[in-house]
């Protein structure tokens, strides 16, 4: 069993669940955990075997079902429940597939404050998706890497759904150890989604994730309806990161990074006067800290490009702790 807390400039979160890696003693992994944020609530139930029927193929199940409430900020509330059956193999040396076919169920709430589109997209859906992504990893450890590369593309297709969208994303990252006190690195993140016959739902739009863009408050950038940020089409970012050695004290609980950041937003299928299509970018550090009463992360950042629509931050900080 496990617990866990977290706080920070973004939010609070609690978590807690039940994980075996060795089920019955037959390699069995079960994975149950639930999730509570400010705005969300998660919960996720799944089994994997990672060598099924002695056939060196995964084969995986999930059940999971999240609420996302934005009733006060978007007025819209979304709940979706679906459930997962994939596999993944090693294909050849290094590279990986992996295939999934998903059952989901979504119901869209929408207030008075929500906009024309959003009011529109309230009902029921339904969803029958296949999705399968390449992969190409040959870092030398998959925690805390130091050389290599990881490489991910995924595709999401429906098969039958009441919203044809079709959703695309690139995430790669490189390593590369100049000394034992110097590690470089970059990381290149793509994503998009298209619909084949109406606008993309409100609750699939795409964001850039609070990781990749430091300096702006998470989901505060690109498109603007009014006053809510509704994501767009096509976000990317590129995050390059060099670890800045330890003169003060010596402490290998503690990381130094100096960083660059760049991210974007933009297009809106339902109305292109909304789009905001500009770099944001930012420079700064980053602290690590592995501390006793769990994982630190502190960082500073100054924003060097924006629109005049973004919402910056400077500081951020999350602490989280299990027990």
């Amino acid at each position: 069993m496990f617990a866990g807390a977290g706080t920070g400039t973004t939010g609070t979160s609690v978590t807690a669940g039940i994980k075996e890696n060795n089920y019955l003693g037959l390699g069995i992994q079960l994975d149950t955990n639930f999730v509570i944020s400010d705005d969300s609530l998660k919960g996720k139930f799944s089994v994997l075997n990672p060598n099924y029927n002695n056939s060196d193929k995964s084969l995986k199940t999930v059940l999971e079902s999240s609420t996302n409430d934005f009733m006060s900020t978007g007025g819209y509330k979304t709940s979706r429940t679906g459930l997962i059956i994939g596999t993944e193999f090693e294909q050849m040396n290094d590279v990986f597939v992996n295939l999934e076919i998903s059952n989901f169920y979504e119901d869209l709430e929408t207030s008075s404050s929500a906009n024309n589109i959003i009011k529109k997209q309230e009902g029921n859906y339904f969803e029958n998706l296949i999705s399968y992504s390449f992969s190409f990893n040959n870092l030398d450890q998959n925690f805390q890497p130091s050389d290599g590369s990881l490489t991910k593309f995924t595709q999401t297709l429906p098969i039958y759904s009441d919203d044809l969208s079709i959703e695309n994303s690139l995430l790669s990252s490189h390593y590369h150890s100049v000394n034992d006190n110097l590690i470089l690195s970059a990381k290149f993140y793509l994503k998009a989604i298209n619909s084949i016959d109406d606008d993309v739902r409100v609750s699939k739009r795409v964001f850039v994730p609070s990781r990749f863009l430091r300096g702006f408050e998470s989901g505060k950038i690109g498109p603007k309806d009014g006053s809510q940020f509704i994501g767009g089409n096509y976000a990317s970012a590129l995050n390059l990161n060099s670890t800045v050695p330890n003169i003060f004290f010596e402490n290998e609980n503690i990381d130094f990074n100096f960083f660059i950041d760049l991210a974007n937003v933009w297009e809106v299928d339902y109305n292109e006067n909304l789009d905001s299509n500009k770099v944001r970018s930012s420079t700064g550090f980053a602290v690590n800290w592995f501390s006793a009463i769990g994982p630190l992360t502190f960082s500073y950042a100054v924003p060097l490009s924006d629109a005049d629509t973004d919402v910056t931050e400077k500081f951020r900080f999350q602490i989280g702790t299990s027990f």
